[in-house]
């Protein structure tokens, strides 16, 4: 049993009230993991979570915050993914996703997590699968934007946050719970957007939604993203919304420090890596950049706190942030602000 695995045990046997799941398919399914428990039950073992996590680092630590929660607790994911396997010609194939123990695939008619209208799309497009046989499985896309769902991975999609519009490719990356963005963004803009401090980069910028959102506070922002198809949506996405001040640049992360002649006492470097984290070589870089404030946003708190190992020293930890995209799971998003000392 991993650590997870078993402090959720230890908190379900000893410290949080059960609830009731609103899923039929709790927990043969193994999307959600925390259905049986209160809503507040599961913030506060998050929070326990970030605590056990952040202790394993050799330096003095602010209390965490409270997890900030999620406006919507079920029917807030605009991105679903069930999985088939063969598909025969039957009629009765599970499409779905896998137990938590990955022994069996779970038929999933109806997702109690995803948008309503994504719902509504589910059976025409589960009812496609089954129509066709194949030779081999595959992961169907269901994906929301503005009300319309799509099934196709390359088709645009776009999504109004905060009063700004965005633009996606379905199939790629971008944050799936629009219901708490707003506070997730408005944490990022009150860490970064400190007295004294009028440029950004943003490292992993994706399709532009920080650099964009946080825009009207900084003097320059400059951003990367390694997808070319990214980028090009960031520049259209700051050209719609009348956005001058950010440049976005196609490039590892590790090459933007070359070309960033910012000062970095006026700098704030943002950082929204993968699950995986930050390479050693960009972490490097980032110490040689010395920019006076650096928030790190992470889904996959264990590699942000592996990276901090590497950051740590010339920075301190001012404020440790959790944030609850992903209610009725284990996974949480952590917003991390140093400073340099």
């Amino acid at each position: 049993m991993d650590k997870d695995a078993a402090l959720e045990q230890d908190a379900g046997d000893k410290t949080f009230a059960t609830a009731k799941a609103r899923c039929p398919l709790f927990p043969m399914c193994g999307g959600c993991q925390y259905q049986h428990m209160a809503y507040g039950d599961q913030l506060a073992l998050k929070a326990q979570r970030m605590e056990e996590l952040f202790s394993t680092l050799d330096t003095h630590l602010p209390p965490i915050s409270p997890p900030i929660p999620s406006p919507r607790i079920y029917f807030y994911r605009s991105k679903l993914t069930p999985h088939y396997r063969r598909i025969r010609g039957a009629g009765d194939e599970p499409i779905g996703f896998l137990s938590p123990d990955g022994s069996t695939l779970v038929d999933i008619p109806f997702c109690p997590i995803a948008l309503e209208e994504i719902n509504g799309a589910l059976p025409e497009i589960r009812a496609r699968i089954r129509s066709k046989t194949t030779k081999r499985g595959g992961t169907a896309l269901l994906r929301s934007g503005d009300g319309t769902v799509t099934d196709s991975p390359r088709e645009m999609i776009r999504e109004t946050v905060s009063g700004k519009t965005f633009h996606f490719i379905a199939g790629e990356f971008f944050q799936n719970n629009s219901s708490i963005l707003p506070d997730l963004i408005g944490c990022v803009r009150s860490m970064a957007a400190a007295d004294g401090i009028d440029h950004l980069v943003d490292a992993y910028c994706g399709v532009g939604l920080f650099a964009i959102s946080l825009a009207e506070h900084f003097k320059e922002i400059a951003a990367v993203e390694i997808c070319r198809e990214s980028v090009r949506l960031a520049k259209l996405n700051g050209s719609v919304n009348g956005v001058r001040s950010a440049t976005f640049f196609a490039g590892a992360a590790e090459s933007l420090f070359a070309s960033v002649q910012f000062p970095p006492e006026r700098t704030a470097v943002l950082l929204d890596p993968p699950r995986s984290g930050c390479s050693r070589s960009f972490c490097d870089q980032l110490l040689k950049f010395g920019a006076r404030r650096i928030v790190y946003v992470s889904c996959g708190p264990e590699s942000q706190v592996r990276d901090l190992c590497s950051i740590l020293g010339p920075y301190k930890i001012l404020q440790i942030q959790p944030v609850d995209m992903f209610p009725q799971t284990r996974h949480v998003e952590n917003i991390v602000l140093l400073e340099r000392t």
